[in-house]
């Protein structure tokens, strides 16, 4: 209410589950996203929501879990690079929004090597073992187009959005992270 959102915004954070997505309000863009990381204990491929507010004038943003994956944005502004801290909120959604498609690529790569070693090892040992592990990276794949190709809408229809709080300079960039996404 001190920020005079709409009353819908606090009910779009609080569903995690939702499909990414981009919402245009009179004083605000609402985006939210899913990052990928994987789980170092169980090797597993773990989804987390991210939420963002963009004003003229401040970003708010809503993570599920503690982390520092966003360590790298932070460092840049403690070190007063110039674009980060005169870049505005929009810049600064960018530069979040970058690490969440770098962290696909990552985890895609991730990905790929553990497929050629299982491909390897069904070559040299074809088994029952191996036919799971394939079901399971599957399972893996799938779970990855399910959160990949709707960042992947929502940051299309962020470049395409005529806003007030987007700058011009700053479509540019959103046009990069279009080609890195869809890469």
């Amino acid at each position: 209410s001190e920020f005079n959102f709409d009353r819908l915004i606090l009910a779009d954070v609080m569903n995690t589950q939702a499909r990414s997505t981009l919402k245009e309000y009179d004083n605000c863009i609402f985006v939210s996203v899913k990052m990928l990381q994987q789980d170092a204990a169980t090797e597993r491929i773990n989804a987390e929501n991210l939420s963002l507010i963009i004003t003229d004038s401040f970003l708010i943003s809503f993570q599920e879990r503690k982390g520092d994956v966003f360590e790298p944005v932070r460092e840049r502004i403690r070190k007063q690079k110039k674009r980060i801290r005169n870049g505005g909120t929009d810049y600064l959604t960018f530069a979040l929004l970058d690490i969440v498609v770098d962290n696909y690529l990552y985890v895609i790569s991730i990905l790929g090597e553990k497929i050629e070693t299982l491909e390897e090892n069904l070559l040299l040992n074809p088994n029952q073992n191996i036919i799971n592990e394939i079901n399971n990276y599957k399972r893996e794949l799938n779970f990855l187009r399910k959160s990949i190709k709707p960042a992947k809408e929502m940051i299309f229809s962020l470049e395409k959005t005529e806003s007030d709080f987007i700058t011009e300079s700053t479509y540019l960039h959103f046009k990069e992270l279009e080609d890195n996404i869809s890469q």
